[in-house]
């Protein structure tokens, strides 16, 4: 039995939402879906035995910093003014591959926790139910993963919850964008339909209107790409990432005939 399949089924009775992936890509489908049994761990493990561990956040979000270093923002530097505001309560933490450092806290019964993508500057906040982190002892081209204490993972300050879901564009008073809004814009509309999602059968034509409109904006393919899998997110049930693969190909195919 090999070692990470070994950690796998470890993660898996505790009771977390693990996930077989390459690199930091997903292989199998999983949005939405419930956790794996130890069996079906056992069986995707013998099917691809090198997959990396990732663990949904369903029940716990994890403060993301990235490094200045690795990703050009010092989110150490943030995490360090968090600190010193009294929001950090000591909980498990690991150090990813590229150096940064997450920490792991349960999501608290009585308040929802929100994703919040630039929280501070280097911090993100991932913890929708179809967000994941890779674990140890996975690895990438960058390095490895590891644990950097083995506290337990703890409940954050109600503080430190209601500092993230402030910070939420949704949930904050300064964005009051109806005094602004004059009039629907064509990139308006290509934001709003980032986040509308379609059902079974209408997926692939949905995804494929939608690349179609970030490349005709000048979105270079990485951005269409990464768009096009948080897009992939609110689909019912979401598309598989070979079948994302070949509708951003073909759309930039399209495009490239235009020109």
């Amino acid at each position: 039995m090999s070692n990470k399949l070994n950690y796998a089924i470890q993660y898996a009775q505790k009771g977390f939402y693990v996930l077989p992936t390459q690199g930091k890509q997903p292989l199998i489908k999983f949005a939405n879906t419930p956790p794996l049994t130890v069996e079906q761990v056992k069986y995707y493990w013998s099917k691809y035995p090198d997959a990396n561990i990732a663990l949904r956040t369903v029940d716990f979000f994890v403060l993301d910093i990235d490094t200045k270093e690795a990703h050009g923002k010092d989110g150490m530097k943030s995490y360090q003014t968090l600190k010193n505001t009294g929001l950090i309560a000591p909980t498990l933490a690991q150090l990813t591959a590229s150096g940064g450092n997450q920490l792991f806290y349960k999501k608290p019964k009585n308040i929802p926790v929100n994703q919040v993508i630039g929280l501070k500057q280097g911090i993100d906040i991932k913890a929708h139910i179809n967000n994941y982190v890779i674990v140890p002892p996975s690895t990438t081209s960058k390095g490895s993963y590891q644990w950097l204490n083995k506290l337990p993972m703890r409940e954050p300050k109600t503080e430190l919850v209601k500092f993230i879901n402030k910070h939420h564009p949704l949930n904050n008073p300064k964005n009051d964008w109806s005094k602004h809004h004059t009039g629907k814009k064509w990139t308006g509309i290509v934001l709003d339909n980032l986040v509308k999602g379609a059902p079974e059968g209408q997926r692939n034509d949905y995804m494929a209107r939608l690349c179609g409109q970030m490349i005709h904006a000048g979105a270079d393919d990485n951005t269409a790409w990464l768009l096009l899998q948080y897009a992939n997110s609110f689909n019912s049930p979401p598309l598989e990432n070979k079948e994302l693969e070949k509708i951003l190909s073909s759309i930039i195919r399209k495009e490239i005939g235009k020109s």
